[in-house]
């Protein structure tokens, strides 16, 4: 309102006192051009403020180079470990002999170098993985290649060992396949199924998972990814409970 009446003056004044006003009508004029300037730098930081009082929509966020992102979620606690469950079909039931909580028969087999071994001796201080396998199948040798990197690498230092025991092939059938998988843990001789006998009827590979007394904790026949998953998980909550 203030810059509009004394542009009206002004005007007023040209025409009133031609050139004789003029030097007045400029200062006026300029007068105006000024608070017209300082209400706009009024308004524009009255602007400002409202837009940075302004609350965010996002109620967590980040700006990274001009851009507001949301932040990531806290990651969840992770799960604790537990005991798989075994589950097995009416076949597979009847085939094995021993279950969960029976206690593995301290067997004696010889080494394919000769030498006669107890199994409980072999026993690790906290888990034993005990696999009866046969090198006519793939399965089996497929889980001697993963047992290395997968298995003993990983829980080595922690007290876990590994048994394996053969069944019906030769000192230097066995010792091709372990070269060829790269198998280095301590392998057993069952060349006419005694000891297989005395655990099931039939379905190689065969992975028990025992303590240190030799009692089965979990078990499963032949192998796939699951079986490796759920040693793995068996292995973890062996270790960790007391």
């Amino acid at each position: 309102m203030l810059q509009e009446n004394l542009l009206r003056e002004v005007l007023r004044n040209d025409r009133k006192g031609g050139f004789r006003h003029g030097r007045g009508s400029f200062l006026l004029l300029a007068l105006s051009f000024l608070l017209t300037a300082v209400g706009c730098g009024t308004e524009s930081t009255r602007s400002t403020a409202q837009n940075r009082s302004r609350p965010s929509p996002l109620k967590s966020e980040t700006t990274v180079v001009g851009r507001v992102l949301e932040e990531e979620p806290e990651p969840a606690l992770p799960l604790q470990p537990s005991m798989p469950a075994v589950h097995l079909s009416e076949q597979h039931e009847a085939a094995s002999l021993l279950k969960q909580g029976d206690l593995l028969p301290d067997l004696q087999l010889a080494d394919p170098e000769g030498q006669s071994h107890s199994l409980h001796s072999l026993l690790g201080d906290r888990v034993t993985v005990v696999c009866f396998w046969s090198g006519q199948s793939p399965a089996a040798v497929q889980q001697l290649q993963d047992t290395g990197p997968e298995i003993v690498d990983l829980f080595k230092d922690k007290g876990l060992e590994v048994v394996s025991i053969n069944y019906g092939q030769s000192a230097d059938e066995i010792r091709k396949v372990t070269q060829e998988t790269d198998f280095s843990e301590k392998v057993l001789m069952d060349p006419q199924g005694k000891a297989l006998a005395k655990v099931a009827t039939r379905y190689l590979p065969r992975t028990y998972l025992v303590d240190s007394e030799g009692k089965i904790v979990w078990f499963d026949m032949e192998y796939s990814p699951s079986t490796r998953r759920h040693l793995l998980q068996a292995i973890e909550y062996s270790m960790d409970t007391p």
